[in-house]
C-alpha cells in the first residue's frame, strides 16, 4: 500500500473548505446488529480461556460499562483436534478491586493445548450469530545462546538537559549489547515475538526497559516512512514482531541494546527475555493492532478522510475478535560492569 504525505498548507486549505459544510447525520440508522467478540490466546504453559462479550456501538446514547457486554450465559464449545472435549465454564478469574471495578471474568476449560494441537471455539448466545475460531498451537523455538557481549557509556543523541538550577549539562547513558541465537524451523512460515521485562533494583517490580537494534530481522516491519516523520513503525522498545522471511530453516543471531540512564551496579538483576513463536493468526491479529496504535500519521489521515483506514485482523468467522496461540522460551541474562 502507498502512502502520501499532505503538505500543512494543503492540509490547512481542505481543513478551512470544510469548515463551512456541516450536515446532521442520524447514526442511528447506521447501527449494525451486535455480535460475538471472542478473544483468546492459548498456550501450552496454561488451561485455554476466552472472553466472550458482544460489539458495543460506539455512537450509541448508552454508556459503556464493562459487565454488560459480557455474555456470561453464552455456550462456548472447545474442540481439539477436531475432536469435542469440553463445555467451557464461565467463572471469575480475578476479583474486583481500585482498578478493576468489575470482577475479571471469563470462559475457562480444564485443558492445557500441546504444540501441534489445532484448537477450535464454537459460541453461540441467544440473540446472536453462532462463531467459531480456529488456531494451531505452534512450536516451542529453544534459545540457543542469549548473552550480554559488552556495556559502553555513550553521549545522549538528544543532546544535553536542565540540571534543575538552570544549569544545563551533558547527559550520557549506557548501552548494553546483547546477543540472542536460535534455529528457525525449515520447511513452514514461522511467525515471532521478542519481548523485554528488567525488574526495578529498589521497588522490585517490572518494567519494558527502553530496546534498540538495526537488526535486519528484528528491522523488517520497521515502516521507511514513518521513520522519515519521526515514528519508527513497530520499534515500541518492548517487543518486536519478526516472520523467518530472510532466514528461514536457519539458525540466525538476533543483536540489540538496552539503553538506561545509569548502570553501575553489578548486582543488577538479569534482563528477561521472552521468544514467542506465534501462530499466523496471532502475529496478522498483533501486527495490525500495533499498526493502529503506533502509526499516528495513517490515523491522522484517515480521521480526516484521506487516508486508508486501518482495519484490525480477525479470524473469529462471524463475529470478531481473535484466537491465537503461542509459545514461548525465557532466558534470563546477566549484563556486564561498565569498565573504567
Amino acid at each position: 500500500m502507498s502512502k502520501k504525505i499532505l503538505s500543512p498548507v494543503l492540509l490547512g486549505a481542505l481543513t478551512l473548505s470544510l469548515e463551512g459544510c456541516y450536515k446532521d447525520i442520524d447514526l442511528e440508522k447506521y447501527r449494525p446488529d451486535p455480535v460475538i467478540v471472542v478473544n483468546s490466546a492459548v498456550s501450552p504453559d496454561s488451561t485455554i480461556m476466552a472472553s466472550v462479550t458482544h460489539t458495543w456501538f460506539y455512537a450509541g446514547t448508552e454508556a459503556f460499562v464493562e459487565r454488560y457486554v459480557n455474555l456470561s450465559k453464552a455456550r462456548v464449545e472447545l474442540f481439539v483436534n477436531d475432536e469435542f472435549r469440553e463445555i467451557m465454564q464461565w467463572k471469575q478469574y480475578l476479583p474486583a478491586d481500585t482498578q478493576n471495578e468489575v470482577p475479571d471474568s471469563v470462559f475457562m476449560s480444564h485443558i492445557k493445548p500441546k504444540e501441534g494441537d489445532r484448537i477450535k471455539l464454537v459460541v453461540s448466545a441467544d440473540g446472536y450469530q453462532t462463531v467459531t475460531a480456529e488456531t494451531c498451537v505452534p512450536k516451542r523455538v529453544p534459545v540457543v545462546l542469549a548473552e550480554c557481549t559488552g556495556v559502553s557509556e555513550r553521549i545522549n543523541p538528544q543532546g544535553n538537559i536542565g540540571d534543575g538550577y538552570g544549569n544545563t549539562i551533558p547527559y550520557n547513558y549506557y548501552a548494553l549489547t546483547y546477543r540472542l541465537a536460535f534455529r528457525d524451523e525449515k520447511d513452514e512460515d514461522n511467525y515471532y515475538a521478542l519481548t523485554f521485562l528488567r525488574q526495578d533494583d529498589f521497588y522490585g517490580t517490572w518494567y519494558h526497559p527502553h530496546i534498540e537494534t538495526s537488526d535486519p530481522v528484528l528491522s523488517e516491519n520497521m515502516d521507511a516512512l514513518d521513520g522519515a516523520v519521526g515514528f519508527d513503525g513497530m520499534n515500541t522498545g518492548a517487543c518486536f514482531l519478526f516472520t523467518d522471511r530472510q532466514i528461514a530453516g536457519k539458525q540466525y543471531t538476533l543483536s540489540f541494546e538496552e539503553w538506561t540512564g545509569s548502570y553501575d551496579n553489578p548486582d543488577s538483576p538479569p534482563l528477561t527475555v521472552r521468544l514467542y513463536s506465534l501462530s499466523e493468526d496471532y502475529y496478522r491479529y498483533l501486527f495490525s493492532v500495533s499498526q493502529i496504535a503506533g502509526s499516528t500519521l495513517d490515523e491522522a489521515l484517515g480521521n480526516l478522510g484521506f487516508g486508508e483506514p486501518l482495519r484490525v485482523y480477525s479470524n473469529v468467522e462471524g463475529g470478531t475478535g481473535i484466537l491465537g496461540a503461542c509459545c514461548v522460551s525465557e532466558k534470563k541474562v546477566k549484563g556486564l560492569t561498565p569498565s573504567v
